[in-house]
């Protein structure tokens, strides 16, 4: 069957990408609060990464273990210690505030791109990239709230999790250069496999067969989701596919709405744009050159 998407130009396919990469999250975000109440967040990432491996053998067994073959392990291996990290962040943070709130935070992840592109690899930002991001810790302010109300454990969960996950897409973005999207999908949840085991053990609770479906949810849509921006950043540039991740918390404010009765606010809707503005105008002006 010929693949109707395979003569897509990349300005058009990496956007649908990343659409399809905010729902994935999205439900998997939601699959995971409706078990966070039973089940432990480090149980909750080896039962994601298990299912995830799940469908990823297939592929595996099919093409033979040849396919993993990889010159540049130590970057899986970094990459996977900083998604497994996020990933208990991610878990704990859409577990004790709304999903929404949770996305709107997480906009500020390409802001702290930025911040270890400069501190780190010592790259340039004059004045308007330095505005841009201060632009961007004012809305997530609008959302926290700071003296209004109280800043909770989960949001700063939150924008930890932004932080890693900023952490994670350089990573990915540099093992794309080398290896295909499956295979850096493998490999991620086979090493958080191995990294959550001894964790998970201490924390495990055997799950009822009621939850099976919300089990098999949080590793088919996290997968679909980590599948998703990979190919997204893979075949298309950062400033066309950016603007298409603010249907995530489109997505986030109606499954939120209609699995857990929450509504989003309009400090939320006013912080995520000014997040995500201030992160769309980062992203073209270093892409320009500019600083």
């Amino acid at each position: 069957m010929k693949n109707p998407f395979a003569n897509l130009p990349p300005v058009v396919l990496g956007p649908l990408w990343m659409i399809t990469a905010g729902l994935g999250y999205t439900l998997a975000s939601a699959c995971t609060r409706e078990l966070s109440s039973e089940y432990s967040t480090v149980q909750l990432a080896f039962l994601r990464a298990l299912v995830a491996l799940f469908f990823i053998g297939p592929m595996l067994m099919r093409n033979g273990l040849g396919v993993m073959k990889t010159t540049v392990f130590p970057i899986h291996l970094f990459r996977s210690v900083l998604t497994y990290s996020a990933m208990l962040t991610w878990f704990y943070a859409v577990s004790v505030i709304p999903v929404s709130d949770y996305t709107a935070l997480l906009y500020i992840q390409p802001i702290f791109t930025i911040l270890l592109a400069v501190l780190i690899l010592g790259e340039k930002a004059g004045p308007k990239t330095w505005l841009a991001v201060a632009a961007a810790f004012v809305g997530a302010l609008i959302i926290l709230r700071p003296g209004f109300q109280e800043i909770s454990l989960g949001m700063l969960a939150a924008i930890a999790t932004g932080f890693l996950f900023a952490g994670v897409n350089t990573a990915v973005k540099f093992l794309s250069r080398t290896d295909s999207s499956a295979v850096i999908v493998a490999y991620v949840n086979i090493l958080i496999l191995i990294l959550s085991l001894i964790p998970a053990y201490f924390y495990w609770k055997d799950p009822v067969i009621g939850d099976v479906p919300a089990i098999l949810g949080i590793g088919v849509f996290a997968l679909l989701g980590q599948y998703a921006i990979t190919r997204s950043v893979a075949v298309a540039d950062a400033r066309v596919v950016q603007p298409f991740d603010f249907s995530r918390l489109i997505t986030a404010a109606i499954v939120g709405w209609i699995a857990f009765g929450e509504v989003s606010d309009i400090y939320t809707w006013a912080g995520a744009l000014v997040i995500f503005s201030a992160s769309y105008y980062v992203i073209v002006f270093e892409r320009k050159g500019g600083h």
